[in-house]
């Protein structure tokens, strides 16, 4: 069973993460000039959301259509929710081909550094929602 029960719940969580990031000082920074646009496609539920560092922009759902992107990450919604909490090591997945990189990798992987302040505010925002079902120990 899916930890989501819907797309709803990937765009409030994992959009709502990436929503508080695109507008934090250190992301704005790390990311000018890099033109780095991150489509996330995840299945089970399925949800697309499209995050734009440069424009500080989250797309969801049918807004998401048609929006270039410089990189695209697939993995399904439950290894979506235990990367973004820290608790997935990106480089086994990908081995392992449970999540798939395409694109301009090398602007994606300069990001990775990054994570650690969007996985605090996504891990915050479960918690304060009171979805201690959703957090990976």
């Amino acid at each position: 069973m899916a930890v989501f029960k819907d797309a709803e719940e990937v765009y409030t969580y994992i959009g709502g993460a990436f929503t508080t990031a695109v507008h934090d000082p250190q992301f704005i920074e790390a990311t000018k000039g890099t033109g780095l646009v991150i489509r996330l496609i995840q299945t089970e539920p399925a949800a697309e959301l499209v995050i734009d560092f440069e424009g500080q922009k989250v797309f969801t759902g049918d807004a998401a259509d048609g929006v270039p992107s410089s990189v695209q990450l697939r993995m399904s919604s439950d290894n979506s929710n235990k990367f973004w909490q820290g608790k997935l090591n990106f480089t086994l997945a990908m081995a392992q081909r449970k999540v798939k990189l395409d694109g301009k990798r090398s602007v994606a992987l300069k990001l990775l550094p990054l994570t650690g302040p969007i996985f605090e505010k996504y891990t915050e925002s479960l918690k304060s929602a009171g979805r201690d079902d959703l957090l990976v120990s």
